[in-house]
């Protein structure tokens, strides 16, 4: 009984035995990947956390119904558009028939549609106030579909059928809780009812509700020549309408679904049925009902309840959600694994062996379960792993303390190697074929023996440093990579005991001495490549140096930051740089770039520098991320169609009202110089988050490329009159330019620079050159007038001047007449006087004489007749006075009036003073002697009150 107890249990073992290899060489491990999920909340998109439908415009701007109104995406900027009522948008239908777009959206009691005006701004339109004869109570417009010609708005009250022009209402009872188009067929799930056909004015009965285990459709989607009806709650049926049979479609998600309210469901154009649920977040299965995926918020996902889904251009996932917005890129060849209740760390390293699979992280190494679905680190292996290699059978760990092997998934010691191992590589040295491995001190050799196992032989001696990665030549050079100090080129003597060459390689460009980037060493095609950060080398081993790589610096210009290059075959490479995985692919002497998975994508990027791939096969790659893993599929499908670049604003500022107003990107704009301030808004609807730029050149006004902010978005300000075109275009990070665009307008000139102030400027020029030429003119005429008045002045006052002189010469004359004349007169009066006094004296002795008979008496008196004939009458003195006032202005009149104490002898000195005569001809003239008239002259003085300074000649000459 023992023996064939035993005998049974080995058969049993064995068969158990055989049928797992047969099953871990038939297939890989099934690892949860899921797709990358990308998940924007209100910080992004600044509105309401509930979202509730998502669409797709024809230019690929993706529009989700909001809380706040309807929100707009391009890829890097979200705006939102309210409503007139301020209220949420429940419902999304875009018709890119229509010419412009229409974008139809449902409210609280509103519906309508957005369009872009001329100048590319979205502007609301409503067709609410064309509803005759229906009272909205609480109508919220739930779905929008396009059904033989008309837009179909529902509510749960009422349905609103619009032509275009006017508005048909339908009020079923029970009325519609749910539309469902597909292809040419209209469905509808009615509330708390039956499951209908709609032909677009009548309802026609399909199933029953028993038949659907008293549940709701929530969506219909097509399955081959059948329909897919899914329910909320029991589950999925396959219903043939020719055929009237419902049948359930068993998936393996079934019990998944089991606690799960799928609330939306989509068939995504990749063949995949995605669910969306209420409490589960997302499931996805092929035709056939395998599970492809299970997206929830523990994966990644912003929220488990979905409220819409939407299936992009591109076939990728769009999720409303309860709160925020999810994007799952279901096309994307890259899928990951994060395990959530255990914390992996940094992984640097992954093998798949024998189907099964481990990873080499900061914490450790771990062994994927499928029976679990999720990592276990081995208990052995709890410190910093390096690397994990199989070589034959045997697997090489490299760790923090040293080198083990891994064996039924338990450590075997190296004993010899007790230095962390950081990089190993089989390599043939001198004609042996050995493995090579560096640690952190020494460089360890290791051995086959006759049964093809791999054992540690010495360690080389002559060398000691810090070595990141070895990359062997063909020609037994040795190429170790310092964390630091750049590359060391080794050589190994013939037992490979001891290093006889070490040269170091700090830099590459014998310009310079060092870079702060260390030089990196790794292996393209057989071919040992450099790489400095800025340049590709090579080594030349005829002339034992190293080179510039020529060919990799002409078709790759930008990968200089490459550090490790991982060949999946002679033709397709990966070149991982610091800020993301590059696919390259190789052709002769071209190497081309053929897709990049930029680091910006992953939810949990490597560290840099640490990044690592294995390669599996030619179609599967796997990636070292931090706390998980990630796989790419290459497949030589069609390539994904690349975005357009649309201006979706050009826009000036006036300064003066402090307003922005819009033009029309759609053709030339003309500006007025005053609103010379000018910007524009760029959108590139590029959802995958690789790495791009725009970059801007203002043909007319830059000299050079100039990128846009970080949302796409440029100004120029006080730009100068004249035509311009802005170009714009978008380039990746490689430098590909992938879409182009172009604007042409122009800054008209200021009102100054006009034709007419131009012509205003030459008339008003010749204005003032005539004013001028008139003005100057009138200055030379005024001046040659004035230089004539002037001369003629300058004549006339010679004129006058020899005319007073002569004036002055003649009364000089006359004057010098008039004194000579006084002169004459005042003697001939003296004269007179003088002989009228000698007459009256000489008579008066004659008539003495006759007194005293001395003259007899006749003879007497006839002396005294004749001398009586001879006396004047007239006084002579009263008569020179008289004629003297004439001649000088009164003088006696106006002395006496002045001075009446004068007597007339002191008269008669004055007028002799005045015709200056001196007291000589005085006292002859006055008949008495010098003295007297000195005496007089004196007495003179006293009467017309003059000082001893003034001279008494002076002032009667003076005086007037």
């Amino acid at each position: 009984m023992r023996q064939s107890a035993s005998k049974k249990y080995f058969c049993t073992a064995l068969i158990t035995v055989m049928l797992t290899a047969l099953s871990l060489t038939g297939r890989a491990q099934e690892i949860p990947f899921i797709p990358p999920v990308y998940n924007y909340t209100t910080g992004n998109y600044k509105a309401g956390n509930q979202n509730w439908a998502v669409a797709q415009g024809s230019n690929g701007v993706i529009y989700v119904g909001n809380n706040n109104g309807l929100l707009s995406f391009e890829g890097i900027n979200w705006k939102l558009h309210k409503l007139p009522n301020n209220l949420s948008v429940k419902s999304i239908y875009i018709d890119s028939d229509a010419s412009p777009e229409r974008i139809y959206v449902g409210s609280f009691e509103e519906f309508g549609y957005f369009e872009y005006d001329e100048k590319n701004q979205l502007i609301y339109h409503s067709v609410k106030s064309l509803v005759k004869d229906y009272t909205f109570h609480n109508d919220e417009i739930w779905t929008i579909h396009p059904f033989k010609g008309n837009i179909y708005f529902q509510s749960f009250s009422a349905v609103f059928a619009y032509d275009g022009k006017k508005v048909t209402t339908l009020s079923p009872h029970p009325a519609v809780l749910y539309f469902f188009p597909v292809g040419d067929d209209m469905f509808a799930q009615l509330i708390n009812n039956d499951f209908y056909r709609f032909d677009g004015d009548k309802f026609h009965h399909i199933l029953t509700r028993d038949q659907l285990k008293d549940d709701n459709v929530v969506a219909v989607l097509p399955f081959d020549d059948e329909y897919l009806l899914i329910t909320s709650k029991s589950g999925l049926y396959r219903f043939s309408e020719d055929t009237q049979t419902l049948t359930p479609w068993k998936t393996s998600i079934e019990p998944d679904l089991t606690g799960a309210i799928i609330n939306r469901a989509i068939f995504s154009a990749n063949e995949q049925y995605i669910f969306g649920t209420l409490n589960s977040g997302l499931y996805a299965v092929d035709r056939k009902g395998n599970k492809l995926w299970h997206v929830s918020r523990s994966s990644g996902l912003n929220n488990n309840t979905i409220l819409a889904l939407y299936s992009d251009r591109e076939h990728n996932i769009w999720v409303a959600l309860d709160n925020g917005i999810s994007y799952i890129r279901t096309q994307s060849p890259f899928t990951f694994f994060e395990p959530n209740d255990v914390q992996i760390g940094l992984v640097e390293d992954i093998l798949f062996h024998r189907n099964n699979l481990y990873v080499a992280t900061n914490q450790g190494i771990y062994h994927y379960s499928e029976a679990e679905k999720n990592f276990f680190r081995l208990p052995e292996f709890d410190t910093q792993a390096w690397f994990i290699r199989t070589f034959g059978n045997q697997i090489f760990v490299g760790h923090n303390l040293g080198t083990s092997l891994l064996e039924n998934g338990k450590e075997k010691v190296i004993p010899e190697a007790q230095t962390g191992g950081m990089d190993i590589k089989q390599a043939v040295i001198n004609g042996k074929n050995v493995l090579l491995e560096s640690t952190y001190t020494s460089l360890y050799i290791y051995t086959q023996t006759l049964a093809g196992n791999w054992i540690f032989s010495h360690r080389a001696e002559g060398f000691l440093d810090l070595i990141k990665n070895l990359e062997p030549d063909h020609t037994g050079n040795i190429w170790a990579g310092h964390m630091y100090k750049g590359v060391y080129r080794l050589r190994l003597d013939n037992a490979l005991r001891k290093v006889v060459e070490i040269e170091n390689y700090q830099s590459l460009d014998s310009a310079k001495t060092a870079l702060p980037d260390p030089v990196k060493v790794m292996k393209l095609k057989g071919r040992i490549v450099f790489t400095d950060g800025n340049r590709f080398y090579t080594y030349d081993d005829i002339h034992g140096k190293i080179i510039p790589y020529d060919l990799l610096n002409r078709y790759l210009p930008d990968f200089a930051d490459t550090y490790r290059i991982v060949s999946i075959n002679d033709t397709l490479h990966w070149f991982i740089r610091n800020t993301e995985y590059a696919l390259v692919s190789s052709s002769g002497d071209t190497y081309r770039l053929v897709d990049r998975i930029p680091y910006s994508i992953l939810n949990n990027p490597p560290n840099m520098g640490r990044a690592n791939v294995y390669v599996a096969d030619e179609q599967t790659t796997y990636f070292c991320l931090n706390g998980g893993i990630g796989r790419y599929i290459f497949t030589e499908g069609p390539k994904q169609k690349r975005s357009t670049l649309y201006l979706s604003s050009a826009e000036y500022y006036d300064r003066k009202n402090d307003q922005t107003s819009y033009l029309d990107p759609r053709k030339k704009a003309i500006i007025a110089y005053q609103h010379n301030d000018v910007g524009f808004q760029f959108m590139y609807p590029e959802y995958s988050k690789n790495v791009f730029r725009v970059e801007c050149f203002l043909d007319g006004y830059d000299s050079r490329w100039v990128n846009t902010a970080e949302d796409l978005s440029i100004s120029y300000n006080n730009l100068p009159a004249g035509e311009y075109i802005m170009k714009a275009r978008v380039r990746d990070n490689s430098g590909a330019v992938l879409s182009t665009v172009g604007f042409t307008f122009r800054i008209k000139n200021p009102w100054y620079k006009t034709w007419w102030a131009y012509l205003s400027y030459v008339l008003f020029i010749l204005f003032i050159t005539v004013l001028l030429i008139e003005n100057h003119v009138q200055k030379v005429v005024e001046r040659k007038n004035k230089l004539f008045s002037e001369q003629e002045n300058r004549r006339l006052a010679q004129l006058d001047k020899q005319e007073k002189e002569i004036t002055a010469l003649r009364n000089e004359k006359l004057e010098s007449d008039l004194i000579y004349k006084g002169k004459e007169l005042a003697s001939a009066t003296m004269m007179i006087i003088n002989h009228t006094e000698f007459l009256k004296n000489l008579r008066a002795r004659i008539q003495s004489c006759m007194l005293t008979g001395k003259i007899n008496r006749s003879e007497g008196n006839e002396l005294v007749t004749m001398i009586g004939e001879n006396l004047s009458e007239e006084d002579a003195w009263i008569v020179f006075q008289e004629n003297f006032d004439l001649i000088h202005k009164n003088f006696f009149r106006k002395l006496k009036e002045r001075y009446p104490a004068l007597t007339p002898s002191d008269l008669k000195l004055c007028t002799l003073l005045r015709l200056n005569y001196s007291s000589k001809e005085i006292a002859g003239m006055m008949n008495i002697s010098i003295r007297g008239v000195e005496a007089a002259r004196y007495r003179l003085r006293k009467k017309l009150d003059l000082n001893e300074a003034e001279n008494l000649v002076d002032f009667m000459i003076k005086f007037e």
